[in-house]
């Protein structure tokens, strides 16, 4: 029997012993996979999956690399693929908590896992079963940090679902109280900085979500560049951060450099992430664009067009090409693009405007004093404040229409702050409110927001709370999700 036991004992050591390279092949598969070399990473996860069949985790990391590729490409194999090997990875996580209901490698990956499916299930738009993948989530993520408090891997998918359940509307929050979900996004925020600075397999991942928040949500590029650009330089191949960070680069005013992460992108030419490189060609378009040179910005708009996958933005694409054929003197195909410009996401912002603005100029062609008021708000978007302040203090002077003179005022009221003319940011804000403009709504509540941000620049923190307090009073109106990321970036300073 001693025999038995020892022989016993001697098989279940090495057993275990042996299992000490599955957090090794796990880490080079994840190097692999955020690199981009969908391959290399499969045959790594592959590896532990041949070795230790029963063992979880190599079907769910394999899982994860189709997991990306579906939520890029949305390509059917993809999503057969990740649900194949999801579906195994939870089936043999939970014959482990049959054996020990209390095995972190299950707990974790059951909370992880079903993660993933509920952002499957929402790119769906399956909101029955994303709700049902989420509430899974988070109970096992719950049981793992119960359990091991110092699994801090658990916290990114925490962090993820606690942020976006703070976005829920206050009608639905019902449905998450009966679900046994919550969140908040200070607790979000918390949670994906605690994964990234002591997770163990998640600190890249919490990296790329936090920049994105910050990017997004807090109008913080500066913090959003910082979590980008390092893990950009360990993984030089993956497409989607160098897109990312473009985009912050871009939001920043600064499309010198982003140009030039976009054309590494559109030359690599990802198939497995066409989707990104089909953006990639849209942001192009979008600095030609705001450089003034229409006639380059056209075939990028076009490329987009021509790739993309989904109908996001391809509303506001329609407009600024039909636009930029306007700009140079061809009607008939400026005309042509505006009719095509209701054809984008009408849920998205920029996408209603398009819809909106091209059923207009459809009929009404540009007069010159709007083509000015489009290369004098390009200026401002390529960082040209100085060229952007000088044009439109001319073109201000000489305005008849209300309505572009309230746009001239908040343009001021934004290029005046960018060049450190504070109290004259403010005088534009406030010359601005006192227009009455029907057509565009969005004028007034992002004069409330600029002035407020010169009212705070200024010290006075109560009149800032104030403005911001009438911008967010404000409803219908153009562009609301940009400028309740403004307001909300802004609120964290004061």
């Amino acid at each position: 029997m001693f025999k038995y036991i020892c022989l016993f004992s001697l098989f279940f050591t090495i057993r275990v012993f042996s299992q000490n390279d599955i957090p090794g092949l796990i880490y080079k598969g994840l190097d692999y996979s955020y690199n981009f070399q969908t391959q290399q990473a499969e045959d790594c996860f592959q590896q532990i999956i041949n070795k230790y069949p029963e063992d979880p985790r190599g079907y769910h990391y394999k899982s994860s690399i189709f997991l990306w590729t579906y939520l890029s490409n949305k390509d059917k194999s993809d999503y057969d693929r990740f649900m194949k090997l999801s579906d195994i990875a939870i089936y043999k996580a939970e014959k482990a908590l049959e054996r020990n209901e209390k095995d972190e490698n299950a707990l974790y990956v059951l909370g992880t896992n079903y993660g993933f499916r509920a952002m499957v299930f929402a790119k769906e738009n399956s909101s029955m079963k994303a709700a049902w993948a989420a509430k899974n989530s988070n109970k096992y993520l719950n049981k793992t940090l119960e359990f091991y408090p110092y699994n801090n891997d658990a916290y990114l998918g925490k962090g993820l679902f606690s942020f976006a359940f703070s976005f829920v509307p206050g009608v639905f929050k019902w449905a998450l109280n009966i679900a046994g979900l919550s969140g908040s996004k200070e607790e979000g925020i918390k949670f994906l900085i605690k994964a990234y600075k002591y997770g163990r397999f998640s600190k890249t991942e919490a990296a790329f979500y936090l920049s994105q928040i910050y990017s997004d949500m807090l109008v913080d590029y500066s913090s959003a560049s910082e979590y980008l650009s390092p893990i950009i330089k360990k993984y030089p191949q993956n497409t989607l951060f160098k897109y990312s960070y473009a985009v912050v680069l871009v939001k920043d005013r600064k499309p010198q450099e982003a140009e030039k992460l976009l054309r590494s992108v559109i030359n690599t030419n990802n198939q497995k992430f066409q989707q990104v490189t089909s953006f990639s060609n849209f942001l192009l378009g979008d600095i030609y664009f705001h450089w003034n040179d229409f006639k380059s910005a056209i075939p990028y708009y076009q490329k987009f067009l021509t790739t993309t996958k989904d109908i996001d933005y391809s509303g506001i694409a329609y407009l600024r090409t039909a636009l930029s054929y306007e700009v140079l003197k061809n009607r008939q195909e400026a005309q042509r693009n505006y009719i095509l410009a209701r054809n984008g996401n009408l849920d998205l912002s920029d996408d209603a405007y398009a819809k909106r603005k091209g059923e207009y100029y459809y009929d009404h062609p540009l007069s010159e004093d709007e083509i000015s008021m489009i290369k004098a708000s390009n200026n401002i978007e390529s960082g040209k404040f100085s060229e952007a302040y000088s044009s439109l203090m001319q073109l201000s002077q000489r305005l008849n229409s209300e309505k572009l003179k309230g746009e001239a005022l908040q343009y001021l009221s934004d290029v005046s702050f960018e060049l450190g003319k504070t109290n004259e940011s403010l005088e534009y804000a406030n010359r601005a409110l006192k227009i009455n403009i029907k057509e565009e709504k969005w004028i007034k509540p992002f004069s409330f927001y600029y002035g407020a941000r010169a009212f705070l620049k200024n010290g006075n923190k109560a009149m800032a709370t104030r403005y911001l307090d009438e911008a967010e009073d404000l409803s219908d109106y153009d562009f609301k999700s940009k400028l309740t990321g403004y307001i909300k970036g802004l609120r964290t300073k004061i």
